[in-house]
């Protein structure tokens, strides 16, 4: 569908802002594609995008003219998530999500081949799980990263599986190809993910994804608990409530991003690193 040009195209920031939303909204995109969505001419789209790939914010697809997103803009994306989750309003869904459900529920956003937590709540136990936003963990053994995985095509996952590594983390880890597709394809189905002890001994997890009124994915709601306290029966009956917790989110996200947009927020940021080692995570 074309898209009408408007006074809010009318300035370069707005050009330049509007060809990297319209990339990242398809995943892959040409010149001539962006052209005709935004009204623009692709002469002016092309001059953009040699700058971006300049830039190392855009880059081709191997093979192709395809423009794609690179690790510089998918790790300034998690940095405007990491900040717009600090926001007292998505906090106070966390901590309402943690204590109806009575353990820990964190935001994951995914960052290459890892999920980014970009904030958490936790209610007050005798023993609890610690965590701290900007720690990581793998996406084939992690319910957040399943769902994220469940995204792609499966094309693209079976190009994942061919070029990732998987480590065992503990004996129950899923690492062989065919056993994750059919778990991604069942996340598919379902709707949410799962996971038992893969990534930590004893911990087990769920995970719900965030998205626009499009059905965009924009992050991962999840909670983790120790299994000596939550079956994996219980840790389903969990999923109403972080569905309903991500709609919040969600709404949330989605009245940020429609502020108008700052040219300077497209600086380079510096990427997320983790903090020290603390207590068991999942």
């Amino acid at each position: 569908m074309v898209r009408r040009a408007t006074a809010s195209l009318d300035s370069p920031a707005a050009k330049v802002i509007a060809v990297l939303n319209a990339v990242a909204g398809r995943g892959t995109a040409s010149v001539s594609s962006i052209a005709t969505e935004l009204a623009i001419p692709p002469p002016t789209i092309h001059r953009i995008a040699n700058e971006l790939e300049r830039l190392g914010y855009l880059q081709r697809e191997p093979g192709s003219r395809q423009l794609t997103v690179s690790e510089p803009l998918i790790n300034l994306a998690s940095s405007v998530l990491v900040a717009a989750s600090s926001r007292a309003a998505v906090q106070v869904v966390l901590r309402k999500c943690s204590e109806t459900i009575g353990e820990m529920c964190s935001l994951g956003v995914q960052v290459g081949d890892e999920v980014v937590y970009v904030a958490s709540a936790e209610p007050q136990q005798d023993l609890m799980l610690s965590f701290r936003a900007g720690r990581k963990a793998p996406l084939f053994c992690t319910s957040s990263g399943r769902l994220f995985l469940a995204r792609l095509s499966d094309e693209e996952l079976q190009r994942y599986l061919e070029g990732s590594r998987r480590k065992a983390y503990t004996r129950y880890t899923q690492t062989r190809a065919d056993r994750i597709l059919a778990d991604v394809r069942g996340v598919r189905q379902q709707g949410f993910a799962m996971a038992n002890q893969e990534y930590m001994l004893h911990i087990v997890g769920a995970a719900v994804p965030v998205t626009t009124a499009e059905g965009k994915l924009i992050a991962a709601l999840s909670v983790a608990a120790l299994n000596v306290r939550v079956s994996l029966q219980r840790l389903r009956e969990f999923i109403p409530e972080l569905q309903r917790a991500a709609g919040e989110l969600a709404l949330s996200f989605t009245q940020t991003a429609s502020r108008p947009p700052d040219a300077d927020a497209f600086r380079p940021k510096r990427k997320l690193s983790p903090p020290p080692a603390r207590r068991a995570r999942r």
